[in-house]
Parts: structure tokens; sequence; C-alpha cells
């Protein structure tokens, strides 16, 4: 199959996979924003941070070698899941042992179990559909992310409204109940238990730890730049800013949503196209069409940021509008970085990963620690935006050793000038609709000829699929 139509492929199957999920949390948020105080939603939101934080460490990361190596490896796809099941629970059971020692420490107030029940169901998780998505079972990858959205809705309506209206508590079982549920969803629509053996190989197990715990520390600092402002905000403003401050960065998972679908397919595509003669041609194009479309998506975002902020969440909320730019600019680069350390992955290199992802963690910590007492939660927006922009920059360079990925100046470098400058001018409350619009056009026009070639692509690729059809 040609190579950019497996890729789209594949992005259409996680696009169903995904859409429905990412788009049920942009959402929800106005609901969760009415019947959750801004003190109970930063609360809320530093404990799935602190889980998110929690689950790499515990299990050693082995989710992306059960990916990665039951992608290639047939044989031994038994020994993958098996043993990947088996340090995950291993690291849940010592979290479990030590959940005493949680008690009463912020931010777990009274929820040290429910947060280690929330730690093995996203474990679980995130193996059983792994390693089904690596052993190529797409469509079951799709539609568990459709029904752990539908259970993702189903509880939080349950649990939240009356009579039961359990608050915070009761937002957090409806994550452990959705995580738990597709678990058993996936493991018996996916007959893993087949994949079940009691064969635990030593050597093998060897193999993968030896590509998943480097991983470790680069999926900490990738938490770390993603939380810290969370823990700063709480320690240097209230709970009740954080809450504001996570009401705001649910805003920019529009952007996300495009970009974390994308990613699934590839980096399957990454992984083929290790070794192909010209990969450098075949990043940069498709690094160029990313670019194009979350650039011309946030950009349009901002023309209407203010009206959307004001449906997206509730009234008590609204305060915190004035950080989002920012947090759009972060996402951008978080999406750039994650395009580029697929190379990591793809090459099976991933101490790569970690020392270019710590930069951006020392730097983010350090700019919320020097920014946040200055300047609020706009502080933190701005520097969780130059961290991301920096880890980019930094991996850019590194893996220019992998491939060579080309950023044009028409179609990267002056959009993103522009971008930032429509970020800029909504941050410091230039809220007229109209420049923000005229930034839009020049970007849109300054991608004109990509736009034009990508549709003709696009209804090529529809006129086959027709003619296949009719045949």
């Amino acid at each position: 199959m040609n190579r950019y139509k497996k890729l789209l492929k594949n992005s259409g199957v996680f696009f169903i996979a995904n859409m429905g999920s990412k788009l049920a949390t942009f959402l929800l948020v106005r609901f969760y924003t009415g019947v959750l105080t801004q003190a109970e939603y930063g609360t809320a939101d530093l404990l799935f941070s602190t889980v998110n934080l929690i689950v790499p460490i515990i299990t050693l990361c082995i989710t992306e070698a059960a990916l990665r190596f039951s992608i290639d490896d047939r044989e031994n796809r038994p020994k993958i899941l098996t043993m990947s099941c088996a340090i995950a629970l291993g690291g849940n059971l010592l979290l479990l042992l030590a959940a005493f020692l949680l008690w009463g420490v912020a931010p777990f107030g009274g929820h040290p179990l429910l947060f280690c029940g929330m730690s093995l169901a996203s474990s679980l998780h995130l193996v059983t559909t792994q390693f089904t998505r690596g052993i190529g079972k797409t469509k079951l990858f799709a539609l568990s992310g459709v029904l752990h959205t539908v259970l993702q809705i189903g509880f939080n309506i349950l649990f939240l409204l009356p009579p039961l209206s359990w608050g915070i508590t009761g937002y957090l079982w409806a994550s452990l109940l959705a995580n738990a549920v597709t678990v058993m969803i996936v493991f018996f629509g996916g007959r893993l238990w087949e994949y079940l053996t009691p064969v635990f190989d030593k050597a093998y197990l060897k193999e993968m730890l030896i590509y998943s715990c480097p991983l470790i520390p680069n999926q900490l600092c990738w938490q770390l730049m993603h939380s810290s402002s969370r823990y700063v905000i709480v320690f240097v403003l209230s709970e009740a800013a954080n809450g504001l401050y996570a009401a705001a960065s649910k805003l920019p998972t529009i952007i996300s949503v495009v970009s974390h679908i994308f990613f699934q397919a590839w980096q399957l595509s990454s992984v083929d196209e290790a070794k192909s003669a010209d990969k450098a041609h075949f990043y940069s194009k498709v690094f160029t069409i990313l670019a194009m479309v979350l650039t011309c998506g946030t950009s349009f975002c901002f023309v209407i940021l203010q009206p959307l902020y004001g449906v997206f969440v509730d009234a008590s909320y609204y305060e915190g509008w004035r950080c989002t730019p920012y947090l759009f600019i972060g996402v951008l680069f978080s999406c750039y970085s994650g395009f580029i350390g697929t190379n990591y992955v793809a090459m099976k290199k991933t101490k790569g990963a970690f020392f270019t992802t710590v930069v951006g963690a020392v730097l983010n910590i350090v700019l919320n620690l020097v920014l946040v007492p200055l300047c609020g939660i706009i502080g933190s927006a701005i520097a969780t935006a130059v961290a991301y922009a920096v880890t980019w920059l930094v991996r850019a360079w590194d893996t220019r050793k992998f491939v060579t990925v080309h950023y044009g100046v028409r179609d990267f470098i002056l959009p993103t000038v522009l971008l930032c400058t429509q970020a800029t001018l909504l941050t410091l409350n230039v809220t007229s609709w109209i420049p923000q619009a005229v930034v839009f056009v020049a970007i849109v026009a300054l991608y004109g000829k990509d736009i034009v070639a990508l549709l003709k692509q696009g209804a090529g690729m529809g006129k086959q699929l027709l003619r296949k059809k009719k045949g």
C-alpha cells in the first residue's frame, strides 16, 4: 500500500478511536465547571496529573514496549503481553502497599485508595490498548475508544448529578470505572487471553526493559512539563487558581485531538519508513501538512476565542481565558516535539528522548517558579509554551542523525511568528476580532499552495475509492 494512503487509512481508524473521547473531554468541561467549584476542579486536575506522573514510573514504561515490540515480533507476542501485564500489576501492588503514606497528603486528601485504583485501571488500559494496536487489531482499538467515551460520560452523569451528587469523589470514580470496563471489553473482545502464557522469559524481558526504561525519565519529564505548572500554581496561588488554569488548558484539546489521532498512525508509519532511502522527503512533507493544519486551526480558534470560551466554561471560570492563547502555543510545539520524537521510537534509541525532554522540563519548572509569582496563571502558560518550543528545537537538532526534516520560511517559520503575534495580542487584552482575522487570512495565504495541493490530492483519492467500490 502507498505509504501516504496507509498513513491516511490508519489516521482514519484512530480518528474513530479517539475523536469521541477527546471531543467528550472538550464538551464536558462546561458540565464539570458547572457542578464542581474552582477548588474542587483544581484538586481533581492535580490528582489526575499525579496519576499520569506516577504510572510511567511504576510500570517502567512497559506499555511503550508492548506497542513497539508487538508490531514486528509476532512470534513473541504472548510473552510481550504476559510480561507487560505482570510488570503493570507488580508496580501497582507496590503503590498499594505504600498507599498509607499518601493518607492526608495534598492533593490526595482522603482518596489514597481511589488514587491507587485509578492508577491500576489506567495502567492496564494502556497495556491492553497499546498491545491491541501493535498486533493490528485497529478496529477493536477504535471501538474501545468509542466505548470508553460513552462510559466516561455515563458514569459522570450518574455520579455528579442528583440524586448522588458525589462531587470530586464521583468525578474520580467515573474515570476509574470507565478505564476498568474498557480493559475488560478489550481483553475479551480481542481474545487477549489467548496471548497469555506461563512462560516468563527473563532475557526477552530484559530486552523490553532496555527499550522502555530510558523512557521512564522521558515520560516523567514530559509529564512534569505538563503538570509542574499545576503544582506551582497551587503552591504559590491556590487550588481555585489551578481550577481556572485547568479549565483553560482543556480548550487547546481542540488542537491536541488532531495531533494525538495523527501520531498514533504516524508512529506506525515512522517504524515502517525508518530505513527507507527517501525518508527525509517523506518526513518533511508530512510535517509541512501537520504544521499547516494545526497552525490554521489554532489561528482560527484565536479569532473566535472569547465567544467560544464563554460557551466552553461556566461563567465563574471565565476570567481564566487570557492564559489560553499561550496554552494553545504550548500544545502546538508539544505536537511538533512529538512528531520529531517518533524518530527515537522508530530507531529504538530512547535515551535521546529522555535527554531532550529533560531540557524542557527543567526550563518549565524554572520559568514557572519565576513567572507565576509575577504574572499569575498567565505566567505559567507562557512558561509552558517556551518550554515546549525549546524541547522541539533541541529534538529537531538532535534527530538530524536519524533524518533531516526541512522547515521552510513560508510554510513554517512565518506562519508560526504570525501565530505567536496573535497569542500575544490576546494575552495583552487586545480582543478586537479584526486584527485576529487579518492575521488568520495572512496565515492561510502563506499556506495557499499547500492547501490547494492537499485538497486536490484528497479529491483524487476520493475518486479512486469510489471507482473501487463501483468496480
